[in-house]
């Protein structure tokens, strides 16, 4: 069957079709997309926007507000009902279809991932403002879209060792951990006194600890200033941003608390939960793989588009 042929023999049926009015609007159906030998119609773009439309009627925004906001999300789910066109149409070369027992199988898996049944999984979709029979079809479509990128895209990618190596250098913080510091403090009531103090330490005539013992008037002196071991986030604004950029075994510059002075030293830096490359690899392949199998399917469905007959009507 020819494409015209299609699209006349779609808008014989839509005529016969003819309009329906409900209590809030009046819908007269008709095309606004073409893709190759498929149409996609205004029904079928306003039983994907009404629940978000629904939305933004109930926002206390101004009219033209929510009339671009509705225009706007009218073409990002047109544009997402074109893909799928397209990953259907490219499903049905390849020969792979989706059952409804698959459809069924992965429903029941969600609702025991997350501990529903049937009237809890209906409920939340009713909030939603979805169907059961909508839900149904965004499982079909996302079951289809995993086969075909098991089939067109994945095979393409490639994850090296150099690759897992990079990511984890630039995103060192993700995988160190806790962070907890063990401090010292020397405090005084005079800030050319802890000056002075400072100015010592800086040419290494005396350790942290001997100097508090020397001269803090902190009630943990004897202790050499030992404060003990903290998560800095429980810290003040002060404390936090003077004791964040040391590094093991430096000091803060003298902090006022108060009508009172001090300065904070780094004893050590303990990292609890952190993973070594090793430990993070698989972590971080996954993300990678993930990653370039999403950007590498959006390029897949680029070309569909470049290469396919695309009308849009809206």
């Amino acid at each position: 069957m020819s494409k015209k042929t299609l699209v006349v023999l779609a808008g014989i049926c839509l005529l016969g079709a003819g309009s329906f009015v409900s209590a809030k609007e009046e819908i007269v159906d008709r095309i606004v997309a073409i893709v190759n030998d498929d149409i996609i119609t205004l029904s079928q773009l306003n039983k994907e926007t009404r629940p978000y439309r629904e939305r933004i009627a109930a926002t206390d925004r101004s009219r033209s507000d929510k009339e671009q906001m509705i225009q706007s999300l009218e073409q990002d789910i047109l544009d997402k009902l074109i893909d799928q066109a397209l990953t259907r149409q490219e499903a049905a070369r390849y020969n792979i279809s989706v059952s409804d027992d698959d459809v069924m199988t992965a429903m029941e898996n969600f609702k025991k991932t997350n501990n529903l049944d049937q009237e809890g999984l209906e409920k939340g979709l009713e909030a939603e403002g979805i169907t059961l029979e909508q839900y149904q079809e965004r499982i079909r479509e996302d079951i289809l879209q995993s086969m075909l990128i098991n089939r067109a895209v994945r095979s393409k990618v490639i994850i090296t060792q150099e690759d897992i190596a990079a990511y984890y250098e630039k995103n060192a913080d993700a995988f160190q951990g806790e962070k907890k510091y063990h401090l010292r403090n020397i405090l005084m009531d005079t800030k050319q006194g802890i000056q002075e103090v400072v100015s010592q330490l800086e040419k290494n005539q005396l350790t942290f600890a001997k100097a508090a013992r020397q001269y803090s008037m902190a009630s943990n002196a004897e202790e050499g200033g030992d404060l003990g071991i903290f998560d800095v986030d429980n810290f003040s604004e002060i404390i936090r941003d003077a004791v964040l950029p040391l590094e093991k075994k430096e000091f803060s510059r003298v902090i006022q608390t108060g009508s009172r002075y001090q300065v904070i030293y780094v004893e050590d830096i303990l990292a609890s939960g952190g993973k070594t490359l090793e430990q993070a690899a698989d972590e971080i392949q996954d993300i990678l793989y993930r990653e370039q199998v999403e950007q590498k399917f959006a390029d897949w469905i680029a070309s569909l588009k470049k290469n396919a007959h695309i009308k849009i009507m809206l």
